[in-house]
């Protein structure tokens, strides 16, 4: 039989605050204090929270925090509702909450089976971790084994709950299918990208620690992910690429071969014997160290530009890294340049040569007879005489005829 309303413990401790604080005035200082305590206790623990982090896992500092703060909060609400006197307002509100004993069982072993599934692919994947280090398992080889995983260990925990809750199983592909409808029309980008990731995660077309380029985006491969990849690239920018963006375009793999070769183009003066040059270039690329003998070193005569003939060279390393590729690179470089300046080569810088037409320089030179007879006091005819008023006459033509 259950006991009186009034001989409960937490109905007796209701009116003892409300004994305590029966007037406005004390009910305004009341909340005032609760404020304040709550304020306190948030600092309090966040302070205590960021000094413990250095010697504790962070994640379950947050989440002891996060418990006493929503305990903190749940104490406080209920004394300011006893306080304010209604609490048969707030259990009149929470009516439509109250939930039979069974289904309260049954809500508490869905939550068990789902943390359950949870924490078991958790483990999962820290076992898989661990045991890379004792197996040749890549990243990307764990990550598909994750995911993989998840799917196996939550579908039956969900069938577990369907068949828990009596839900017919018609009914729920009926509206599982009219709900896959109404979504994949309504977040079609979101799926494909999705399904890009499945291709991506299972085709392999690069592996995290991949160095690779997408569209314009290059670097190396930190993560992949169902819906997204990402890039750290060589500006150490972490980009975000979406998988159905990085199926839709070329994939260039830097990783996946054992050499790659690199071109760096010189230019030389059109005085320059070019197969001197081409033959100095080769012996400079074979003396620097990072560039590999086989395949060897070569010159390719690439085009005519307009101060130079511009010359490709054309060498190889062995190990696809970035950093290797910028080593070589201004390797080849100052070994050429030096080269070329201990040979007598030069490389030209841009160079514009004007040159007029014969018809622009016979009016230059008029111009410039004028410029230097302003006056008009002479022609190629003979003098012309100056009247005193300044004005320029021509001679008469009967003079002109002797």
């Amino acid at each position: 039989m259950s006991l009186p309303l009034s001989s409960q413990w937490y109905w007796q401790a209701i009116y003892r605050i409300q004994g305590t604080f029966d007037t406005v005035a004390t009910r305004y200082a009341a909340t005032a204090a609760s404020a304040v305590v709550f304020a306190l206790v948030v600092a309090v623990l966040y302070y205590l929270g960021s000094r413990l982090k250095d010697r504790h896992d962070a994640d379950t500092v947050e989440v002891v925090q996060s418990l006493l703060v929503t305990t903190t909060a749940v104490l406080l609400t209920g004394f300011l509702v006893a306080v304010w006197r209604i609490p048969d307002d707030v259990l009149n509100a929470l009516e439509f909450l109250s939930i039979s004993p069974e289904q309260g069982v049954k809500a508490l072993v869905t939550f068990i089976v789902f943390a359950g599934g949870v924490t078991v692919t958790r483990l999962t994947k820290r076992s898989i971790k661990y045991g890379a280090g004792r197996v040749a398992i890549t990243p990307h080889q764990r990550a598909v084994a994750h995911h993989a995983i998840q799917i196996v260990v939550f579908i039956p925990f969900v069938a577990f709950v369907v068949a828990l809750w009596g839900i017919p199983v018609t009914n729920l592909f009926l509206g599982a299918g009219v709900l896959g409808i109404v979504f994949g029309f309504a977040a079609r980008k979101t799926l494909s990208g999705i399904l890009s990731g499945f291709v991506i995660l299972f085709a392999r077309p690069f592996e995290v620690g991949d160095w690779i380029r997408v569209a314009d985006r290059e670097g190396i491969v930190t993560d992949i992910t169902v819906y997204n990849t990402q890039i750290r690239t060589f500006n150490e920018e972490h980009v975000l690429v979406p998988n159905d963006a990085v199926t839709e375009n070329e994939i260039v793999n830097y990783s996946k071969t054992d050499r790659l070769r690199l071109e760096t183009d010189v230019g030389i003066d059109y005085e320059t014997d070019i197969g001197t040059a081409a033959r100095i270039a080769v012996e400079a690329m074979e003396r620097v160290e990072a560039v590999a003998e086989q395949p060897p070193p070569d010159v390719i005569r690439h085009e005519f530009a307009d101060s130079a003939v511009i010359l490709r060279l054309r060498y190889w390393i062995t190990t696809p890294r970035v950093q290797e590729k910028w080593r070589a690179q201004n390797a080849v470089i100052e070994s050429v340049k030096a080269e070329f300046e201990a040979n007598g080569i030069k490389i030209p810088f841009p160079q514009r040569e004007l040159t007029g037409r014969a018809e622009e320089t016979d009016r230059s030179k008029r111009l410039d007879r004028d410029s230097a007879d302003p006056a008009g006091t002479g022609s190629e005819n003979g003098s012309v005489s100056t009247p005193a008023t300044g004005s320029v006459t021509d001679p008469p033509a009967d003079e002109d005829a002797k």
